[in-house]
């Protein structure tokens, strides 16, 4: 299977930080927006997005990093990326966690595009 040929998303586990509940729900309405199905069950899936997040609260910012894996329900590793590391200032308007769900999204959804792309036409 190919990147582009993924159409339904389970997203699943994203760590034991105390925001990645928050964090998985915020990457599937981000990955929705992005024209993904998200479906209820790693059965019903394409592929499924799993990852592990980390927030750091420093003393005037917050960082938020994570790491994101695209498997099959088979296994086969089809995409992954890490994410992160930019500081963000506390007055921000996008916080740091929603910010990654954002950059998730938009980055699973460039490789996807430029996936589709090189894709042999049929």
């Amino acid at each position: 299977q190919r990147l582009h040929e993924v159409h339904n998303i389970y997203v699943g586990n994203m760590g034991d930080d105390d925001e990645a509940g928050r964090f998985r729900l915020l990457v599937e309405e981000q990955v929705a927006k992005k024209g993904f199905a998200v479906v209820d069950s790693p059965e019903k899936a394409d592929a499924i997005l799993t990852g592990a997040l980390s927030v750091r609260v420093h003393r005037n910012s917050s960082t938020a990093r994570v790491y994101v894996t695209l498997q099959t329900p088979k296994g086969q590793r089809l995409w992954g990326r890490d994410f992160g590391s930019k500081m963000t200032n506390i007055f921000s308007l996008t916080e740091p966690v929603k910010l990654r769900a954002q950059d998730v999204a938009n980055g699973l959804k460039q490789d996807w595009d430029k996936s589709a792309k090189l894709a042999p036409k049929k």
